[in-house]
């Protein structure tokens, strides 16, 4: 990141991303000492340089993230992050937006088995 980068829009992007402190862009901005405007500026130019930093997810993000990805259940990262079942919802959705992923509900894999038999009613 530091030869792409200068170092304000480092600082910018490790106080604000979620990988990192995860603070809101004025949190950030407080700290830096400048103005909520400039960190989003040096965001943007940071986003221009290094597309591949972006987009931001929040800390609560990154959390969700890496819980799904070791195939937690939704009410379990609930559970986890002491928020209610609609919340997780809510994030994978906005982590999905972000990202252009989409998380499909598993699917149910069923095994042929005789007594199946009678209850086909059409064969092919």
């Amino acid at each position: 990141m530091k030869k792409y980068l200068s170092d304000k829009q480092e600082q910018a992007y490790r106080l604000v991303s979620g990988d990192f402190d995860g603070l809101p862009a004025v949190e950030a901005a407080k700290r830096m000492g400048i103005s909520p405007q400039a960190v989003n500026r040096l965001l943007n130019r940071a986003e221009t340089t290094c597309p591949q930093l972006f987009p931001l997810l929040t800390k609560q993000e990154v959390d969700v993230k890496a819980l799904l990805a070791i195939d937690w259940a939704n009410s379990e990262i609930a559970d986890q992050l002491q928020v209610c079942l609609s919340r997780v919802r809510q994030i994978i959705g906005a982590i999905n937006d972000k990202q252009g992923t989409v998380r499909l509900p598993p699917v149910k894999i069923v095994r042929y088995q005789p007594f199946m038999d009678s209850q086909i009613k059409e064969k092919f």
